[in-house]
């Protein structure tokens, strides 16, 4: 996970996998960073190779507590795999996804970095 600093918000830039080992760590990031009282968090979901349900309860987490703080939440889409994962739970339309360029580095080789 990469965070870049845009003012008083944030995006965190998951790659690799986010299931059940790496969710708590971004739990941990999420609560740290609504409690410090940041503005606004992206989770930008372009490099993750893949998502699981547990990795989908992760997002959502981050959505609630974003809304429990009045803190702007938004999501950069991930690649075919990952938006599979919001449209076979009907979350596709109902999530806050912004177009545009991802902050994420170029994909490297299958080195699976979480």
């Amino acid at each position: 996970m990469q965070e870049v600093l845009d003012g008083s918000g944030h995006t965190l830039i998951l790659s690799g996998e986010l299931d059940m080992v790496s969710s708590a760590d971004l739990e941990a990031a999420i609560s740290l960073l609504c409690k410090e009282g940041t503005s606004r968090l992206v989770l930008d979901l372009s490099a993750l190779a893949f998502m699981d349900l547990m990795g989908l309860r992760m997002v959502l987490f981050a959505k609630e507590l974003c809304e429990w703080h009045r803190c702007e939440f938004a999501l950069v889409p991930g690649p075919v795999s990952v938006q599979r994962v919001f449209e076979l739970t009907n979350l596709l339309d109902v999530m806050p996804f912004e177009e545009g360029q991802s902050n994420a580095p170029p994909a490297q080789s299958s080195s699976g970095g979480r």
